[in-house]
């Protein structure tokens, strides 16, 4: 089964400088990676590209996502697949120009639809790593749903996850991207200093796509002139 879906007839300049620079800051990174692999005698994995989707945000999501050719799982398993695959977390491999992509960038950034992850892991140990934070314990020893994958919560929580929690959380991701609430514009990056402290970077996404398309800046010359912070 695929989808086709439909080209919007007018696409205003802003949105279009936004896509254009959302995708430049979230592949550079993989393009760059795979340079120097090239360049290096070391076997290291390459840099791969996913989306964390929450499909309580959408009812589309989990129909697209197994229409699409790209490989995508969803993190419940049995049962709860059974029961709640319409509102569960699905995890999708991206590539620049994947069907995947171009529909997240047209239908879900900016809805709070679920974070891009940068990791070197495969889909499947991926997979089986994310679902380890699905659920959370309190001081009482109560447990809850998490839904870390959404956004709002990541940017809020992530900060202050405590020392065995980030060890816990990065091992295998190297950096996880989520759009800030209130301003699509401005996309947030997750990852950690070498000492292990979280560290978060703003990328201006807007003015990132509009300088590319004006010719005015190439982000794999020079990353930071489009970061904030």
């Amino acid at each position: 089964m695929s989808f086709e879906i439909p080209e919007t007839l007018t696409s205003s300049p802003e949105r279009e400088a936004l896509a254009l620079g959302l995708e430049q800051v979230f592949f550079s990174p993989l393009e760059e990676d795979e340079r120097q692999r090239q360049a290096s005698d070391a076997m290291i994995p390459p840099l791969r590209a996913f989306a964390l989707l929450d499909a309580s945000q959408s009812p589309d999501i989990p129909i697209y996502l197994e229409g699409f050719s790209d490989p995508v799982r969803c993190l419940f398993d049995g049962a709860a697949n059974d029961d709640m695959a319409e509102v569960a977390p699905w995890l999708v491999e991206l590539t620049r120009y994947s069907d995947a992509w171009d529909w997240f960038v047209e239908e879900g950034y900016g809805q709070n639809w679920g974070i891009l992850v940068h990791s070197r892991l495969e889909l499947p140990r991926l997979k089986t790593h994310l679902k380890k934070f699905l659920k959370i314990e309190d001081e009482d020893g109560e447990r809850y749903f998490f839904k870390y994958y959404r956004p709002e919560h990541f940017n809020r929580y992530a900060p202050g996850f405590d020392d065995t929690q980030r060890a816990a959380f990065w091992r295998g991701i190297e950096a996880v991207y989520a759009e800030s609430k209130g301003d699509m514009a401005m996309l947030l990056r997750h990852g950690l200093y070498g000492g292990g402290k979280h560290r978060r970077q703003k990328f201006d996404v807007s003015e990132a796509g509009k300088s590319l398309m004006t010719g005015k800046a190439d982000l794999n010359d020079n990353p930071s002139a489009l970061t904030r912070g």
